[in-house]
């Protein structure tokens, strides 16, 4: 992952970091479930896209690397997906 990237990922961590402590707000404030639960599936699909990128980061370390190997490369992805 190259700094940019990195500095993105962090970027995006930051937000949903602030977004969850604006759940918990509007938990402690006893607001609107149906809104409070809006505001969690917009939090996993964040966590969704992020996982997604580190992930993509992974695949792209493998290739760099010339990784062949099937049990190896499955291992990887095993790990990953868990």
């Amino acid at each position: 992952m190259n700094i940019e990237e990195k500095k993105a990922l962090v970027t995006r961590f930051a937000k949903i970091e602030g977004h969850v402590r604006s759940i918990k707000n509007m938990t402690e404030e006893e607001r609107d479930p149906e809104t409070i639960m809006q505001q969690i599936a917009a939090v996993k699909k964040a966590m969704d896209a992020a996982a997604k990128l580190i992930y993509t980061e992974q695949m792209k370390d493998l290739i760099k690397q010339g990784e062949t190997d099937e049990t190896v490369i499955k291992k990887k992805i095993d790990s990953f997906i868990r």
